[in-house]
């Protein structure tokens, strides 16, 4: 099982009927868990965590007091990962949704990083409306000066042509910014993931079209139903990422939470599941994380 540590994300998901084994060490409360990734980035368990382990798939499970304290983790995830990528690279890539985890990072701080050198990336848009690329700029762009020309706003158009679109500008940024895997897929730096109740994540929803399309190697995907014109970042995507962060708190988690950490990866109906990136770690709290039996 030790030896799975190190599989590319389609190997785990491959694997995924063994990934319910969870290691015994290291889950000690408080404990700082620094591991050099794949990537050669270095990231350092955040500072408030109550109680870290990991998953024979090598997934990180962080448990924090409550929703509060999971948001503290995400803005010191980002500020560690982005001065970490920025100093080895000249640039830093993220992937943000909408939401809570975004609204998170209204605690940032204007010097936590030089923000002349962040490019951000939007996991998910209806496109029209545009709540996610409003909720970033509120939240944390236009305060931290962002330049204009390294917010990448999701493009008005047909969902099919629009996914196209985005797949294309995400691709065609430079080595510094986004990297390319030995697969060819973009590998975003952090990639901020939350969860529904459900098990969606971004906008791949249980059962649909867009967690089937997982190991197909698309980027982003069109979402067209009734009136609803949309695109979201795919499974593989996410999966090729250097780190993900996904967050779940609440009691109304609970089940899903247990079932993505222990169910097949071919489930459809749990896509968050599905989130296997060779840095991926769960913010949890201890009211979410309460169905879980190690």
């Amino acid at each position: 099982m030790r030896a799975m540590l190190r599989a590319t994300p389609l190997l785990l998901l491959a694997s995924c009927a063994q990934c319910a084994t969870v290691l015994q060490a290291p889950r000690v409360p408080g404990l700082a868990l620094r591991q050099t990734l794949r990537g050669g980035y270095s990231l350092v368990n955040p500072s408030n965590t109550k109680e870290t382990f990991l998953l024979g798939d090598s997934r990180r499970i962080c448990v924090f007091e409550d929703d509060k304290a999971i948001s503290a983790a995400v803005v010191e995830t980002v500020e560690s990962v982005g001065k970490a990528a920025i100093e080895k690279k000249g640039a830093f890539s993220i992937c943000v949704p909408g939401g809570s985890i975004v609204k998170a990072l209204s605690a940032l701080s204007k010097d936590a990083l030089d923000f002349s050198k962040v490019h951000v990336f939007f996991c998910n848009e209806r496109i029209g409306e545009y709540k996610c690329y409003k909720g970033a700029m509120e939240s944390f762009i236009e305060r931290c000066g962002i330049p204009e020309s390294q917010v990448h706003k999701v493009p008005e158009g047909d969902a099919v042509e629009v996914a196209k679109a985005y797949e294309q500008l995400v691709n065609s940024q430079p080595e510094s910014v986004i990297s390319k895997n030995s697969a060819g897929m973009p590998c975003m730096d952090l990639t901020l993931i939350g969860s529904g109740e459900d098990g969606h994540c971004a906008s791949i929803h249980p059962n649909s079209a867009e967690v089937k399309a997982t190991g197909l190697s698309k980027v982003y995907l069109p979402i067209s139903a009734d009136s609803k014109q949309a695109i979201t970042v795919s499974i593989d995507m996410i999966n090729s990422s250097k780190h993900v962060i996904i967050s779940a708190a609440g009691p109304k988690r609970k089940d899903m939470v247990a079932t993505a950490l222990r169910v097949d990866a071919h489930d459809w109906s749990c896509p968050c599941s599905f989130i296997k990136a060779v840095d991926t770690t769960w913010l949890v709290d201890k009211e979410s994380i309460a169905g879980f039996q190690k």
